[in-house]
């Protein structure tokens, strides 16, 4: 496996950096707005730093750049420690277990998929109507199963079914996107994002909370973006 089918090529390295100084200053710019607007609004490291990662691999991973899953790590293991700090186990649970290594897994199947469909990159394909059904009952089991255990061993953590319901759906979407699904798209457009936003405006995450608006905005793009590739190819 050669270093370029890792990293991406030259033009990867240059949106990847434009997109990082890009969203650095809009990370700071809201920084500085909430501090002005929220009276009590307290700055926090791992927030920031964790904000403006994520915001960079989901804008790279729109547009099919390798590069947006080490941007992606790199931001789930920050906001992992700032959701436990917020008393929000679940997504703190999310961030380090799960799509930690399903990142590394989906950067690798990246990486080396496309010469399986015979083509420099993994292409982007749709799911089957069972497959769907069968992943919509994989985040409704799921979401219970998740609350149970929030219940059991983090008794009065905040919110536990809306933190289960994003934790569950944020995993299936995750895995969807490393298999380049257009439906891991809508998983993060509806369950994920509209939750993500009410779940963090209760729990004052108010960064993350605007992050998730874009988000919601950024997913209905990747939505059309995906279904194009996937009808042209």
């Amino acid at each position: 496996m050669t270093t370029q089918k890792i990293l991406g090529s030259v033009s990867a390295y240059r949106e990847s950096a434009v997109v990082a100084l890009l969203m650095l200053v809009v990370t700071i710019v809201y920084e500085v707005a909430m501090s002005l607007v929220i009276a009590d609004f307290a700055g926090n490291y791992y927030e920031f730093f964790g904000t403006w990662c994520v915001l960079n691999a989901v804008w790279l991973v729109r547009t099919q750049n390798i590069q947006t899953w080490a941007w992606g790590i790199v931001g789930v293991i920050l906001l992992g420690v700032f959701f436990g700090q917020i008393g929000l186990p679940g997504q703190q649970w999310l961030q380090w277990a799960f799509f930690v290594p399903v990142q590394v897994w989906s950067w690798y199947y990246w990486a080396t998929a496309g010469a399986k469909h015979k083509a420099d990159e993994l292409p982007v394909t749709m799911l089957s109507g069972t497959d769907r059904a069968i992943w919509l009952g994989v985040v409704g089991l799921g979401t219970i199963l998740v609350v149970y255990f929030i219940d059991t061993f983090v008794p009065g953590s905040n919110y536990p079914w809306l933190d289960g319901l994003v934790v569950v759906a944020s995993m299936t979407a995750q895995y969807l996107m490393g298999r380049k699904k257009v439906e891991s798209w809508l998983l993060w457009l509806g369950p994920v994002n509209v939750v993500s936003i009410i779940l963090f405006s209760l729990s004052g995450a108010y960064v993350l909370t605007a992050l998730y608006v874009a988000f919601l905005i950024h997913a209905a793009f990747g939505v059309s973006s995906w279904r194009k590739a996937a009808l042209a190819g």
